[in-house]
């Protein structure tokens, strides 16, 4: 299968960078790289979720990139005090999927909505 390694931190920055409109606060470690052909459907999943999540707080976006020994997990949350929050689209996890990565939601009612994404080594 051909293909590249992508590096989270940086593809995360790069995100950030370009989203002048929202505020984050990094947290990101070195050496998260994962093996895609195709890194298009991933960037526009984390857009997607970062833009969601802008939309629930006006405080700055929590991110988080941790490195394991067999995956990568990712934190995207936003200190938010809403009680009730929208699913996100079914098209996160099946993206997701096709970059071995798993998604799951957290939510502290009154005080956080977590996006957690681990990706598998």
């Amino acid at each position: 299968m051909e293909g590249r390694m992508l590096d989270l931190k940086q593809l995360l920055l790069l995100i950030c960078d370009n989203k002048t409109d929202i505020e984050t606060n990094l947290i990101l470690d070195e050496g998260c790289v994962i093996h895609t052909v195709d890194p298009k459907p991933l960037v526009k999943v984390l857009n997607y979720v970062l833009n969601f999540l802008a939309g629930l707080t006006d405080q700055p976006l929590q991110i988080s990139l941790d490195l394991h020994e067999k995956s990568c997990t990712m934190g995207l949350m936003a200190l938010s005090a809403a009680r009730d929050i929208p699913q996100l689209s079914e098209n996160v996890a099946a993206t997701l999927a096709d970059y071995r990565a798993t998604v799951e939601t957290i939510h502290e009612k009154g005080r956080y909505f977590l996006v957690k994404v681990v990706f598998s080594k």
